[in-house]
């Protein structure tokens, strides 16, 4: 590519050697050597000299230092080195959230990986996978472990309770936790962890994509408020999800409170149309009053 910096002039190409000019036309290829050969011209000697000498010297001091035997294994050290340190950070699976720690939540904000079970109307298990083409190498096996899996709580949202520990059931808890079945389970979920809670659940948004995909993917939080099925969680330990590098640059207003505005407009619009929950009118318990209401009476 840099021949014409050689301090000989660039001769023309003879018919016995192969080069991609010989595709050319006769013409147009003689124009090709020609400007080269001007090119050449046009370099001082001086920098042709010292830039072929340059060259010459780092050649020469590339093949002492792979010949050095010492030399070669602190090279291939160094690259295994930073091919297990790559490995590590980026690309290995997380079997549970014990294996999770704040450097892998700096590193790695988003966890991918297959939905194998749907516990409450707002939580689910998802079995952890690398990074294609590498996850061919770790199928989800069925069935999938609690010790394989990661418990994912839904971030900004709060699901009717489901009947357990001698509770009765909240309306519209069904619904709540069949919608989130029909949109995670065995299907692939992109989770943005915010952070792992005390129960060492992963405190997350969970995004899917759904029919006909041209819409992008559909925030699982969002979606359940917007239908009524789950309210806005503004307890201790509340989470919400980022605006997007692109909502980042055009929204107005500000950046860091986006994720709970949306929900609250999604809340807003549910309630409105008296949609799931908000159809029981006066009659409606918030999940967080039923929650206070049962530990109210257990302490009582």
């Amino acid at each position: 590519m840099f021949d014409f910096l050689r301090s000989e002039r660039p001769r023309a190409s003879s018919s016995k050697e192969s080069s991609p000019l010989d595709a050319l036309p006769p013409q147009l290829h003689a124009k090709v050597d020609d400007a080269m050969a001007q090119l050449h011209d046009a370099v001082p000697t001086s920098v042709r000299d010292a830039a072929a000498e340059t060259s010459q010297r780092a050649e020469q001091a590339g093949k002492r230092f792979l010949a050095s035997p010492l030399s070669t294994a602190l090279l291939s050290a160094a690259v295994t080195a930073g091919s297990l340190a790559m490995y590590w950070r980026y690309f290995r699976r997380i079997r549970t959230a014990d294996h999770i720690t704040p450097g892998t939540l700096r590193w790695r904000k988003t966890l991918v990986g297959r939905c194998t079970s749907v516990g409450d109307a707002d939580g689910f298990r998802m079995y952890h996978q690398m990074p294609f083409p590498f996850r061919l190498l770790s199928p989800v096996p069925k069935p999938a472990k609690s010790t394989e899996t990661l418990s994912v709580r839904l971030a900004g949202a709060d699901a009717p309770e489901s009947a357990h520990f001698g509770k009765e059931a909240q309306p519209f808890s069904k619904e709540a936790r069949a919608e989130l079945v029909r949109l995670c389970l065995d299907r692939t979920v992109w989770c943005r962890v915010a952070h792992v809670d005390q129960y060492k659940r992963l405190v997350a948004t969970p995004y899917v994509w759904l029919p006909p995909y041209i819409l992008g993917r559909t925030n699982v939080s969002h979606r359940l408020v917007w239908l009524g099925l789950a309210t806005v969680y503004t307890q201790s330990g509340a989470a919400y999800a980022e605006a997007s590098w692109l909502r980042r640059l055009l929204m107005r207003g500000d950046k860091a409170t986006w994720g709970l505005r949306s929900l609250q407009k999604a809340e807003d619009k549910a309630k409105r149309a008296r949609r799931g929950m908000w159809s029981l009118g006066s009659k409606l318990e918030s999940p967080a009053d039923y929650k206070r209401r049962i530990k109210a009476e257990r302490s009582s």
